[in-house]
């Protein structure tokens, strides 16, 4: 109130001040002076006014007295009448600043007037409650309280506390009174209300009260809408839904449910934004928060909800991509002020191509097998797949395997010749939605296995099964005889020769044969099924407890071109099921597995199934050419271990050379215990090691690469450990011919050098290709043991080597002959090795016989070297190429270049043979090399040509082992006429003897030793008591075992060939007396005489190799207790009857 009191009084002291100015003004221009005596106040509620008015002089004398004065009065620019005392002015307009103007003249002239200006206001005062912070996270709210109009009245705005305030506060907060400011006093204050912390989120309500305060015109205050504010104050977290359109789907990797999102379509990439409270930022702005790895997003007003809700559109994308979007939510912040929450960025597979199929088969495209087994290869994995979508023309769809989602495993049941599998385009669907392409056409031409390639296999291996046995009997044969015959009688080895001369090169050929089946996957059906029966040689077959399944093949192929050879690799990493696409990223219904139908759901209050799969992930499973599962299988395919191989090659050879070498180890015993002697020749160790050696030796190679071109550490190792095995044993071999053969330290080559007359010219181109015929043996070198050759001759006793030439003329040949078994002249025969001291008769050889002696004994090196190059080579390189046939065939060459130049085998007939073999596979890698798959008529004509040089080289090998054993066997009769018939006999009785009593033997052995020879065997004589004494206890008198073998030679001045004593069966009982006369003086330890006898011995067998009256020391032998002298004797002819 008193600050009302005090703004009248200055209103009049200002009316009064008006007035005087008025007056001063005035009294400028008239000596009238106007007075308003009541008037409204400056701003008035009231819609009337009264005016009442006073003229004056100068001098303060009434002007008007006397009515002398006329008035006029004018209102808003309108005149009334009015009256010397005043005048009343009704209903004049509210809310509006009204004029009032008064003239007064006098009846002199005197003149004036004055004006007065009011403003009529019946609008009471309102008052606006104002913040920055409608929506905060803050704990203190600033505002303002702005009235309309300065309102002063009734004491004016206030605020001393909590309680006693013109603002009223509804919600967890107060008015904090002493933040109070007065910005324009009764016009405008700030102060701050204070949120409660306990509460999280909620609304405070702040409002003016009512009858605050008056204006000048005194109207009362009236709230307003603006006198209340509603704030929202939130302090949770701000949340956005972040999620795209792009359909969604269940994925189990290892049986965990996880989330994919895929599409092939444009229009569903869509990026979708809702927040949880209204955010501060512009489009623009979080758009500039969105970070994309391809394409380009572009708003998309029309589907965005104000600054809740924001959509954008993915665009430029090219290709197949794994689309990553990120939003930088740091930067986007709520109405609150509280920065957006993070949130996981949108990773989904964006694959607008199709998947492509690959049909590969196992099978060749002509094979013989009922049952073809094809791999579906899809690029991406695929849904939907069944036996219903593959078309098989020709055959029957039997089985089908799911490997994984992308390789697939089928069975065709071929029905007729011709069958054909494909599938067709748009038959599956893949996880983005694309359905597949159509497949290449597999066409399968199915065969039965030609009758030629079944009777070429069985004939070729029971040929080489019936060849083998019968080496092995005649040779046990032998050895038994030899053993038996020494053991009793004291006396020379069994005359058969090694009936087993090569046997190992016939089959080296046919493992060369056998090898040529891995050459190529597109050979001619006929050869190609031959080889392939003969693999049993490498050893080469499927291992008995493993089955051969689909995806377990090693030659996959898609359109006859062969894919390589390829392992097994097993993987069941994941399976999906279908889940119904959501434009949310989020899903939640789960639907049969099946094909994918593009179907979107708008909710976005669905759930995830799993977590998302992110880029790598994306990566792996669809986007690295396949699956992880089908990309393990290919790739295990394609880069093929070798481990099933190598078990394959490497059972069957520890069957086939463990059950070899047990029968060895059991005869070796055997023979020991039955006859206190080991076995000799072929059995002897270790040529018999030595021989199944040198035909393991493709196996362990073959092996080794099989494992080495997997190129995993394992393999490597194994394989280079397996392939150490030939190499040391080349090494060896090698190392064994530089120390025995050449430097001649253990075993020399003497070789019968006739003076022949002058050949004629077709003569010596004959010779030129198959060698002329020689007359040579291998002799121990002194000191040596006796069993050397027999033990090692394998490694060199078939071939020629540096040679000690023994001169002669052709007068002689005849005669040297029947001393050396030659074999150019003889055909088929093997050199029997004896032991001799170097003759007086020996030519010195030029340096380059030498050398090209060392080369003709290396022969066998190049040969291994080529069985393990070959072995190699079969399975280094990918079927379908031909490099493999072109290195084949350039090792073959240089091995019959060598073979043709230096002549190594000492048996022309083992020569011609040798070249004829390798000729023929000359011819067939030729063929290889030059073969374009075609099937035309002169493709059929090579294959009978390739059918044609197997079967001549097996017979050619096979002819030479026959004549070889049957030369053997003729031998081994040894009567007068040689028959082959009593030879038989007499290998039988030998295969059987140890079997019987030893009692038996003497009958066996009488029969064996028939005086039908011309050979003297010195011996002393033994009765059968003390023959079956010195057997039962395994002792043998050092003398009476001592044997001498004398053998006359005639010498040029000598009328007749074989001047030797013959003696009737009469007159044997002489001679066995004069030996055990010979044998009780050295019983009797007459020294003196035993040394003469030797030495006459000595001389008679140096006369027996010399061939002329010209001689050296002979070799004599001596058995002193077990040791044997066989291998050391020298046979002129049949060996002549021994007596016991």
């Amino acid at each position: 109130m008193a600050t009302l009191l005090k703004f009248l009084q200055l209103y009049c002291a200002y009316c009064v001040g008006l007035m005087v100015v008025g007056v001063l003004f005035v009294s400028a221009e008239s000596t009238l002076l106007v007075y308003f005596k009541r008037a409204p106040s400056p701003r008035s509620r009231s819609s009337n006014a009264v005016f009442q008015y006073l003229v004056e002089r100068l001098d303060g004398s009434n002007a008007c007295k006397r009515n002398t004065c006329s008035f006029s009065c004018e209102l808003d620019g309108k005149v009334y009448p009015c009256q010397s005392n005043g005048i009343v002015l009704t209903n004049l307009t509210l809310n509006h600043e009204h004029r009032f103007l008064l003239n007064v003249s006098t009846i002199t002239g005197e003149r004036n007037s004055s004006v007065y200006s009011w403003f009529i206001d019946t609008i009471p005062p309102t008052a606006a409650i104002s913040s920055e912070q409608t929506h905060t996270n803050e704990q203190k709210i600033a505002i303002d309280v702005t009235f309309s109009e300065p309102c002063t009245g009734l004491g004016g705005f206030h605020c001393l506390n909590s309680s006693n305030c013109d603002i009223m506060v509804a919600g967890p907060a107060q008015v904090d009174a002493s933040s109070l400011q007065i910005i324009r006093p009764g016009a405008k204050y700030s102060l701050e209300v204070i949120i409660s912390s306990e509460v999280t989120y909620g609304r405070v309500v702040i409002t003016m009260a009512e009858n605050t305060c008056t204006d000048q015109a005194g109207n009362q205050f009236r709230r307003t809408n603006g006198s209340t504010l509603i704030t929202h104050f939130d302090r949770r977290p701000v949340m956005v839904d972040f999620w795209t359109s792009v359909p969604s789907y269940e994925l189990k990797i290892n049986g965990i449910p996880r989330t994919v999102v895929a599409t092939s379509k444009p229009e569903d990439l869509i990026i979708f934004l809702d927040f949880s409270i209204p955010i501060t930022n512009s489009t623009e702005q979080v758009l500039n928060a969105l970070h994309v790895n391809s394409g380009v997003l572009i708003p998309l007003h029309g589907r965005s909800n104000g600054t809740r809700g924001f959509s954008f559109k993915l665009k430029n994308i090219s290709g197949t991509e794994i689309i990553t979007i990120e939003l930088q939510a740091a930067s986007i912040l709520g109405k609150t002020g509280t920065p957006v929450s993070p949130v996981a960025p949108i990773t989904f597979l964006y694959d607008p191509m199709k998947p492509n199929v690959v049909l590969r088969t196992s099978s060749l495209t002509e094979t013989r097998d009922f049952n073809i087994n094809i791999m579906a290869e899809f690029t991406k994995p695929v849904f939907g797949f069944g036996t219903s979508i593959v078309e098989v023309s020709g055959g029957r769809l039997i089985r089908v395997k799911e490997l994984s989602r992308a390789l697939y495993s089928l069975t065709v049941q071929a029905v007729t010749k011709e069958v054909s599998v494909t599938i067709p385009a748009g038959k599956v669907t893949d996880i983005s939605g694309n359905e597949n392409l159509a497949s290449n056409q597999l066409a399968i031409k199915h065969y039965s296995t030609p009758a030629i390639s079944i009777a070429l296999d069985s004939f070729i291996s029971a040929g080489t099964i019936a060849t083998s046995l019968v080496a092995a009997m005649v040779s046990l044969s032998s050895a038994n005889l030899e053993a038996l015959s020494i053991l009793a009688l004291g006396g020379a080895s069994s005359p058969a020769s090694n009936p087993s001369i090569n046997l190992h090169g016939m089959i080296g050929h046919l493992q060369v044969f056998a090898l040529t089946s891995w050459f190529s996957t597109n050979q001619f059906i006929k050869y190609s099924e031959t080889t392939r029966g003969l693999r049993w040689l490498i050893p080469h077959h499927k291992l008995p407890w493993k089955k051969i399944d689909t995806w377990k093949k090693l030659g996959w192929r898609s359109n006859g071109q062969s894919a390589g050879e390829r392992d097994q690799q097993q993987t069941d990493l994941m399976s999906l099921s279908y889940i119904d696409p959501k434009l949310s990223f989020q899903t939640e219904n789960t639907t049969n597995f099946g094909r994918f139908h593009n179907q979107h759901d708008l909710s976005k209050t669905s759930t995830l199934y799993g977590l998302p799969l992110n880029s790598i992930e994306y990566f792996t499973y669809f986007l690295r050419g396949e699956p992880l599962s089908a990309s393990n299988v290919i790739k295990g395919m394609e880069s093929y271990k070798g481990w099933q191989d190598m078990e394959m090659n490497l059972f069957w050879l520890g069957v086939g050379g463990g059950c070899l070498l047990l029968f060895h180890v059991f005869m070796i015993f055997f023979l020991r215990h039955r006859t206190g002697r080991s076995p000799q020749g072929s059995l002897s160790v270790p040529r018999f090691e030595l021989f199944l050696l040198i035909l393991m030796l493709p196996c362990l190679s073959q092996s080794s690469t099989f494992v080495i071109k997997g190129r995993t550490t394992g393999g490597i190792i194994t394989g280079v450990l397996l392939l150490a095995i030939p190499v040391a044993f080349i090494l060896s071999a090698l190392l064994f011919l530089i120390i025995a053969i050449y430097a001649g330290s253990f075993a020399q080559y003497k070789q019968f050098k006739k003076i022949t007359n002058e050949e004629k010219w077709y003569t010596k181109l004959l010779f030129c290709f198959i060698g002329r015929s020689t007359t040579g043996k291998w002799f121990n070198r002194e000191g040596l043991p006796s069993s050397f050759l027999s033990r090692f001759g394998i490694l060199f006793d078939d071939w020629k080597g540096p040679p000690v030439l023994i001169l002669g003329d052709q007068n002689e040949q005849n005669n040297t002959i029947t001393k050396w078994s030659e074999s150019g002249k003889s055909g088929n025969g093997r050199t029997k090795t004896v032991c001799s001291e170097d003759s007086n008769e020996e030519i010195k050889i030029s340096t380059f016989k030498k050398v090209l002696g060392c080369m003709r004994a290396s022969y066998i090196i190049l040969d291994l070297l080529r069985r393990v190059g070959l072995g190699i080579i079969s399975v280094a390189y990918p079927s379908e190429s031909s490099n493999k046939s072109l290195f084949a065939l350039i090792i073959t060459s240089m091995q019959f270049i060598y073979l043709f130049t230096t002549k190594p085998y000492i048996n022309r007939g083992v020569h011609v043979v040798e070249s004829v073999s390798l000729l023929c596979e000359t011819g067939v890698f030729s063929i290889l090399v030059l073969h374009n798959g075609s099937h035309s008529v002169e493709s059929k004509t090579w294959e009978l040509v390739m059918l044609f040089l197997l079967m001549f080289t097996f017979i050619a090998q096979l002819t030479n082992q026959w004549y070889a054993m049957v030369n053997s066997l003729w031998k081994l009769s040894q009567t007068q006429n040689n028959s082959l018939r009593d030879g038989v006999k007499l290998a039988a009785k030998g295969l059987i003897l140890p079997f019987l009593p030893s009692k038996h033997w003497s009958s066996v052995i009488s029969t064996f030793s028939q005086p039908e020879t011309n050979q003297l065997s010195v011996n002393p004589t033994c009765s059968g008591i003390d023959f079956e004494r010195r057997n039962r206890n395994g002792y043998m008198d050092p003398i009476s075992t001592m044997t001498a073998t004398v053998v006359p030679v005639q010498s040029p001045s000598t009328p007749n060939h074989n001047v030797v004593e013959r003696r009737d069966p009469t007159t044997w009982e002489t001679g066995a007396s004069s030996h055990i006369e010979v044998e009780g003086k050295w019983l009797k330890g007459h020294k003196a005489g035993l040394k003469k006898e030797l030495r006459m011995l000595r001389e008679l067998a140096k006369a027996s190799f010399s061939g002329d009256t010209r001689f050296d020391e002979a070799s004599t032998s001596y058995t002193l207790g077990e040791q044997q002298h066989s291998s050391g004797e020298i046979y002129l002819g049949n060996p002549k009857r021994r007596y016991c």
